[in-house]
């Protein structure tokens, strides 16, 4: 039986959206356990533990507060720190969060054990084209500074993902730049699309070289590699500029009766459009490069939200990612461990 740590708190919500979503998970999957962190009474008054046997409660009152030294979150009591540590005294296999970024990525870097062949884990999240596809962007916020190999190693991580997710389709993949000429961008990229482009071939993969934001809307790439803060700012870009698109669309329709109109006319087609965008239905963002099924959901995550990353997680689980990425890195790295 599989088990997967969820902490509750930390959510903008409150932890009422979370409890709701694992109930209806754990009542799907009575082949997976679950241990809730978060108040015993408030997971109480919704879930029957004695009806619902796969679940869990570690009582844990106190959400993660920001510190000036991530070590000192070690040293801070909180629901984030007892879900780490709980990852290991339980044998779990996943853990989900919603908690701050900056804390989830340094707690899970001191607690769990990298991948061989990983200099630093990555955020990944699942980002919808506008084809009927989606594409991996790595990293978004973990790494604001990089090295060429961490773009190398991710490429490495991120191929695997999707082929294993996706049915082993053909990737194409590029590093996100200012332009796609090779003459473009930071000493960094450079040096990284040089590295990446002499070693793709040999590992079985389709370089794009640079690749622009317009590329990875479209649906032209299947991965797009960047450092931290060009992916943060091109995520928030997209999801912010998609909310205020529907704001605007929807002032358009209310306008007048004719507008109203056209848009019953189109409504079905809308509704479809809004929940291909809809963060929602993605769960959230996959730390990749360790040992552990990790996943950050997004703050603001209500029902939908969390159920979908639980369900993300359990698809990442029974394709046994995590193994075949490390034999993966095993192989190149010629079967040497750090």
């Amino acid at each position: 039986m599989k088990k997967i740590i969820f902490d509750l708190l930390n959510n903008d919500g409150g932890e009422l959206e979370a409890i709701k979503a694992a109930k209806k998970f754990a009542i799907e999957n009575p082949n997976y356990y679950l241990i809730l962190v978060g108040n015993e009474k408030n997971i109480t008054s919704i879930i029957d533990i004695n009806k619902v046997k796969n679940i869990e409660i570690f009582q844990s009152d106190s959400i993660t507060h920001k510190v000036d030294n991530f070590r000192e979150l070690l040293r801070q009591k909180s629901s984030m720190l007892d879900s780490f540590d709980l990852i290991e005294t339980k044998n779990a296999d996943g853990l989900l969060s919603s908690g701050d970024s900056g804390a989830f990525i340094s707690i899970a870097t001191l607690k769990i054990k990298r991948l061989n062949g990983v200099s630093r884990p990555a955020f990944m999240p699942i980002i919808p084209s506008i084809l009927n596809s989606n594409f991996f962007l790595l990293d978004v916020g973990a790494n604001l500074e990089i090295k060429p190999n961490y773009l190398f190693e991710w490429a490495i991580i991120a191929n695997i993902f999707y082929s294993t997710l996706y049915g082993n389709k053909v990737n194409n993949f590029g590093i996100l730049n200012i332009g796609t000429e090779d003459y473009k961008g930071l000493p960094i990229l450079k040096e990284a699309n040089e590295l990446i482009k002499n070693q793709a071939k040999k590992i079985g993969f389709n370089y794009k070289g640079f690749v622009e934001p317009s590329d990875l809307i479209e649906g032209k790439v299947n991965v797009a590699l960047s450092d931290g803060y060009a992916g943060n700012i091109f995520l928030k870009t997209l999801e912010s500029s998609f909310m205020n698109f529907g704001k605007l669309f929807k002032n358009i329709l209310l306008l007048n009766l004719k507008n109203k109109i056209a848009g019953l006319l189109i409504k079905k087609d809308l509704i479809k459009l809004k929940k291909k965008f809809d963060y929602r239905n993605t769960g959230g963002a996959f730390i990749v490069g360790l040992e552990k099924v990790i996943v950050k959901a997004h703050g603001r995550s209500d029902e939908i939200a969390f159920y979908n990353a639980l369900n993300q997680i359990k698809i990442a689980l029974e394709n046994n990612i995590v193994d075949i990425i490390k034999n993966k890195l095993d192989s190149f790295n010629g079967g040497k461990n750090e």
